[in-house]
């Protein structure tokens, strides 16, 4: 575990580890919050994209459209008392370090070749928890065992870009 590189970071998980008796509910929730992007909005976005209908427009605005769109829906389902609850979990911690395979926390958090599920807080636009079965490595190191395509290039995009910041601040030190 010692040869694994972290980029620094700073996130926050929550996570429980896996019986049978919970199991079954991690999975469905874990399957729910990997649609994302599968609102009404996006599905219609998704055909007029197939038509070539959006060709001619700003990419940026559309997608920031459709993000307040679904802030809309999420208010309007807090008004009717519709709002979708996760899962409770029964730890958090901090994440202090990352890598694409694996995390690593700033306490003593888990236990080796157990399996976990989590949900990692993602400061991304939009701002949302992504949900991960982890297996423990150690203590505080556990080895990402699955995450959602579409959550797994948004991980890595958020990696490359904690990398190009330390990259900056290392040049600016010389």
């Amino acid at each position: 575990m010692d040869k694994i590189r972290f980029v620094s970071t700073s996130l926050e998980l929550f996570y429980e580890e896996i019986f049978d008796s919970n199991k079954k509910m991690f999975q469905d929730e874990y399957n729910k919050l990997s649609e994302y992007g599968s609102s009404d909005i996006e599905d219609w976005l998704k055909k007029a994209k197939a038509k070539g209908l959006t060709e001619d427009s700003d990419k940026v605005v559309i997608n920031l459209l459709v993000e307040l769109h679904k802030k809309v829906d999420r208010l309007e389902s807090v008004l009717r008392n519709n709002e979708e609850k996760h899962t409770p979990l029964q730890h958090s911690t901090k994440i202090v370090g990352i890598n694409f395979d694996y995390i690593k926390t700033d306490g003593l958090d888990f236990l080796e070749d157990k399996n976990y599920y989590a949900r990692v807080v993602m400061p991304t636009f939009p701002k949302r928890e992504i949900p991960i079965f982890l297996i423990g490595k150690s203590a505080n190191i556990a080895k990402i065992n699955l995450m959602s395509q579409k959550n797994l290039e948004d991980w890595n995009s958020f990696i490359m870009t904690k990398e190009r910041e330390l990259i900056r601040e290392l040049k600016r030190s010389d």
